[in-house]
């Protein structure tokens, strides 16, 4: 349990006095990058929302507001339009607010962006309980209004705030109730005030109380590298901004930025550490045993865990012994041997995903799915070791599919009874009497690290070292995970560490090399372009391989539906590789692993670093491998510039698999939102919003680290396809990373990048929204997303919370009526990432300044 401390707050009015008395001193038109053009947008402090909540009846609303209750004040709008409208206040500063039966609007002539003259308020985030009814609204002097409906009251203050006071805020929630071991990520929360004589919900209270036990979530590493990454880039923004001769209050700001920064970068890089195979295998999360969110049934590794995926429970100690052989690829030649194991835990992933197929020319074989399923090498060698009877793959398996030759079987991680030599299936009776017929296991071969040791609480440290018995992680990685690592790595090594001599960052670049060249290792070994897991098979999706982009393309483009972007085969069905789409994204990841790992490695392992910067330079090389034999990383660059192409290529192929194997035409077009994309080829309706997430990191590290102008031109000519979506966002994220990628260019819309900023809700909490609004053009769903979307951007504070990787334009978490029993004390709250990685960024290259 955490508590949400109110130390920024305090802090805040002398940071502020500083701050503006310092920035004075800093030049308006430097900006980082040589060549630079642009110049940086001076941030302002602007009016922000403060939400105060009252329940119908409740004692703590003033007696003393000034109802109003007509529509006397609206004169600019003729009657025959404002049939809804409730009441209207007109305040001292010639702002209008409207309450109408459909929600509240804030109307403001002299807003000075236009797209901020009308905003909208409904739903419970703004309408207690979401009622959008207004009976009344009362002015509250300051800028602010209070707004009445039959299920209760709320208070809008309109203060004026910085962005870096803004800032503060976020700091306090991840120190407070969003930091789980130093990862960072969403978690759901209890609100207390402590001052006794109010029974109102107000966040910002200087008595509230937060309260939470964050617990594991997908990509955790991810997810703490956005923070991490804007930490880094909060710690030199401030070291440069304060100067050689900084106050004491600045001195403790920028120590709080590193000792931040150093946090989440060290739990990221523990993810590579924590399963003790010794060659960088990243996990995706791990759990303490002690967490609710890791308990079996029965308290053993053989009973059922609730919490799904690929997990696998440590056992390390001179008396454990690993009950079965060791795969070929996990086997060390250099004489180290295992300190234990770990097994995998009984869950529905591992026993029941078999996964899609990857190659269309790949048939049944186990090695063309990309689920769980052992590699026929590692079943040979761990029959090795099992007696007679109990042979995998001839005694224990189990059936995946049935085809129209016969069933497939696999060797699923865990089989059991109830699923050997029959169908795959979720079996939730094993027990320590009932125990599964099979387990998979990996090595143990090390001992985490003492540098992580503080990342743990007092009870997990025994002699000194952390206790990996009590530690169950998360296998099955992903390469969001995986270019998250890099992006730490490199974002951590070069502006984190850089020069500095500080002991613990030496510490810490060190640790950051030693990862950084395990997991490229990894990865490159035996060419294979994948993160192989413990079944002797590249993870889900962490393979960067040829072959996995592009099967039969040579074969699809001799077809007459190539010509209208559908790739057949000669018999005419779908015959494009699971990966094709992907392709873009991950050839771009790929490319950002291999220079970071030659920037990270040039001085530890100066040979190394010289082989991955060869494979980084194979991308450039010549045009990639459209058939056998593929070469891996060949001409990549090349796959990276047909985002475009890729995604109507694909869109059209499902069409055209919809319209029963016929080409989409104007005449035989029906009505689906897919065939209506097709036929304008307007790509942006299959768009994957997680890939344009992840596509900043390694498009990050590529334009800030590639040297070489005509390389550099591809790669920013690459993400100019991403941008040609992204720019519609209006989303510092994107747009800051453009301007990185075109120093040159002086007309990049950075207002509205801005107006994210300003617009960004101070507490993420995953509130329910109105979409039933008459203000708003609708356009029908993308063929990924069902829900519909809005024509334009809607500003961050009228839409649901979101990380960036969903689409800001789709009407999802709809407002479902009225509650007048609103919980405002509980919830869910996503971490401030979205906002701190822009801000800091913006500010260190100086595309802001405040």
């Amino acid at each position: 349990m955490q508590m949400m401390k109110k130390r920024a707050r305090k802090i805040t009015g002398a940071l502020l006095a500083v701050a503006l008395f310092t920035l004075s001193a800093i030049p308006v038109g430097a900006a980082k990058l040589p060549g630079a053009s642009y110049s940086p947008v001076q941030l302002e402090a602007v009016q922000s929302k403060k939400m105060t909540y009252y329940k119908n009846g409740s004692a703590s609303i003033p007696n003393t507001l000034d109802w109003i209750t007509d529509a006397s004040t609206l004169k600019f709008l003729p009657l025959s339009v404002i049939g809804d409208v409730t009441s209207v206040v007109l305040d001292k500063e010639g702002v209008y607010w409207i309450g109408t039966q459909n929600g509240l609007q804030r109307v403001d002539f002299n807003a000075s962006d236009t797209k901020d003259i009308v905003q909208y308020m409904a739903g419970p985030r703004y309408l207690y309980g979401g009622d959008n009814h207004v009976t009344g609204l009362a002015s509250d002097e300051a800028g602010g209004i209070w707004a009445r409906t039959a299920s209760g009251v709320t208070h809008i203050a309109m203060p004026e705030q910085t962005m870096h006071e803004k800032s503060f805020i976020y700091e306090d929630l991840v120190q407070t109730i969003l930091d789980r071991r130093g990862m960072v990520h969403g978690t759901s929360f209890t609100f207390t005030d402590t001052d006794n004589t109010t029974d109102a919900v107000n966040y910002n209270s200087a008595t509230g109380v937060f309260n939470s036990t964050p617990t594991t979530s997908d990509n955790d590493g991810l997810w703490t590298t956005m923070y991490a990454m804007g930490e880094v880039f909060r710690y030199k923004a401030l070291q440069e901004q304060y100067g050689t001769n900084p106050t004491s209050e600045q001195v403790a700001e920028i120590n709080d930025a590193k000792a931040a920064a150093l946090r989440a970068t060290k739990a990221v890089l523990l993810l590579d550490y924590v399963s003790g195979r010794g060659n960088g295998f990243p996990v995706r999360s791990y759990m303490l045993t002690s967490e609710a969110t890791a308990a079996t049934v029965g308290n053993t590794v053989y009973g059922y865990q609730s919490t799904n995926g690929f997990w696998f429970q440590n056992f390390v100690g001179p008396d454990k012994n690993n009950p079965n052989g060791i795969i070929p690829s996990m086997q060390r030649d250099d004489g180290v041997e295992p300190i234990g194991y770990s097994m995998v835990r009984v869950t529905k992933d591992a026993e029941n995903k078999k996964g899609s197929t990857l190659f269309p020319s790949g048939g049944t074989d186990v090695m063309n799915y990309n689920g769980l399923g052992l590699s026929q090498a590692s079943i040979d060698e761990l029959n090795l070791t099992r007696p007679e009877g109990q042979k995998l793959g001839i005694d224990i398996k189990t059936i995946v599919e049935t085809t129209e030759s016969g069933p497939v079987y696999q060797v699923l991680p865990v089989i059991t009874a109830a699923t050997n030599n029959s169908t795959a299936k979720e079996d939730k009776t094993t027990s320590e009497t009932n125990k599964p017929l099979f387990q998979l296991t990996a090595p143990v071969y090390e001992q985490i690290p003492d540098f992580f040791n503080d990342l743990f609480p007092s009870s997990v440290i025994v002699d000194g070292h952390i206790d990996m018995n009590q530690i169950v992680y998360k296998a099955d990685t992903s390469s969001d995970e995986v270019i998250g690592h890099y992006a730490m790595f490199y974002t951590a090594f070069k502006y984190l560490v850089g020069d500095s001599n500080d002991p613990e960052l030496l510490e810490l670049k060190s640790f950051i090399e030693e990862t950084t060249h395990r997991m490229t290792e990894l990865i490159l070994k035996d060419d294979h372009y994948y993160i192989e897991d413990a079944t002797g098979k590249s993870t889900q999706w962490s393979r960067w391989l040829g072959k996995y982009f592009n099967d039969s393309l040579s074969t699809m483009e001799k077809q007459k539906q190539w010509e209208f972007s559908v790739g057949v085969d000669k018999d005419g069905n779908d015959a494009l590789s699971y990966g094709y789409e992907d392709a873009p994204l991950n050839a771009l990841e790929v490319m950002g692993v291999l220079k970071t790992a030659s920037f990270v490695t040039e001085k530890r392992y100066p040979a190394d670093s010289l082989k991955y910067e060869m494979a980084y330079e194979q991308a450039f090389a010549s045009s990639y491998s459209k058939e056998d034999p593929y070469v891996n990383g060949l001409g990549y660059i090349d796959m990276a510039l047909e985002y475009v192409e890729r995604r109507i290529v694909r869109q059209a192929t499902n069409a055209y698999s919809d319209n029963g194997n016929e080409v989409v035409t104007m005449d035989n077009a029906g009505d689906s939102t897919n065939a209506n994309a097709t036929l304008h080829n307007d790509w942006t309706q299959y768009i994957n919003y997680s890939d344009e997430e992840l596509g900043w990191f390694p498009v990050f590290i590529l334009v800030t680290l590639e040297q070489d102008e005509l390389r550099h031109a591809k790669i920013v000519e690459a993400y100019d396809q991403w941008y040609s979506n992204e720019v519609r966002e209006e989303n510092p994220f994107y747009t800051f990373l453009y301007q990185l990628a075109h120093p040159d260019k002086t007309d990049v819309d950075l207002q509205s990048a801005v107006r994210f900023l300003y617009r960004f809700p101070e507490f993420q909490i995953e509130f329910p929204v109105e979409w039933d609004r008459q203000d708003v053009f609708y356009i029908e769903p993308g063929d990924r997303d069902k829900a519909k979307q809005t024509n334009y951007a809607l500003a961050p504070d009228e839409r649901r919370i979101i990380k960036h990787n969903s689409n800001p334009f789709a009407n999802e978490s709809q407002s479902t009526g009225v509650n007048p029993n609103y919980n405002y004390r509980t919830g869910s709250i996503e971490a401030g990432s979205v906002f701190t990685l822009p801000y800091w960024m913006g500010r260190y290259f100086e595309i802001i300044k405040e």
